[in-house]
C-alpha cells in the first residue's frame, strides 16, 4: 500500500485561498484605520517649460552705510549686474537671508526689495528700505521673471 506525502490540490488550493482572504482582512483593517475624512477642494496642477532668460549669471554687490540708530552698518542697496538684455521689462526680487543658502541651512528673509529690469538689462540697483544690519545679510535669493 503506498501512502502519499504530497498535499492534495483541493487542500493546497483551500489553505492558500484562507491565507489570501486572512492578508486582505487584516490590510482593509489597517486601511480602515488610516482613513481620512476629507471636505471637497480644488485642485489645479500643470507644469510648463521654464527658460532663464540670463544663462551667465548676474552679480551681486551691497552699498552700505553707517547708521546710529543700528548701531553699525546697514543695507542700503543692493546692485545686480550683467543681467542680460533678454531679461528686459522683468521683475526683480531678492531676499536678503540671515543664513547661507549654499549649506543647506534654513532661514528667514531680512527683508525683501523689488524692481524691474530696464530696456537692455545690465545693472539693476534696488533700494533697501529700513534697516537690514549689514552683518546679518549672509546669503541672497534672486529671482528674476515675468
Amino acid at each position: 500500500m503506498s501512502t502519499s506525502t504530497t498535499p492534495r490540490p483541493t487542500l493546497r488550493r483551500k489553505v492558500v485561498a484562507l491565507t489570501v482572504a486572512g492578508l486582505g482582512i487584516a490590510g482593509l483593517g489597517l486601511a480602515s484605520a488610516a482613513q481620512l475624512n476629507l471636505t471637497a477642494g480644488a485642485l489645479g496642477a500643470g507644469t510648463t517649460v521654464v527658460a532663464s532668460c540670463d544663462s551667465d549669471g548676474v552679480a551681486v554687490a551691497f552699498t552700505n552705510a553707517f547708521a546710529a540708530t543700528a548701531k553699525g552698518y546697514t543695507v542700503t542697496e543692493v546692485k545686480l549686474s550683467g543681467v542680460a538684455a533678454g531679461c528686459a521689462g522683468q521683475n526683480v526680487k531678492v531676499d536678503l537671508l540671515n543664513t547661507d543658502p549654499t549649506d543647506g541651512s534654513t532661514g528667514a528673509s531680512l527683508g525683501q526689495v523689488t524692481a524691474t529690469v530696464g530696456a537692455n538689462g545690465g545693472t539693476v540697483t534696488l533700494a533697501v528700505p529700513g534697516s537690514v544690519k549689514a552683518a546679518d545679510v549672509k546669503g541672497v535669493a534672486v529671482v528674476i521673471a515675468s
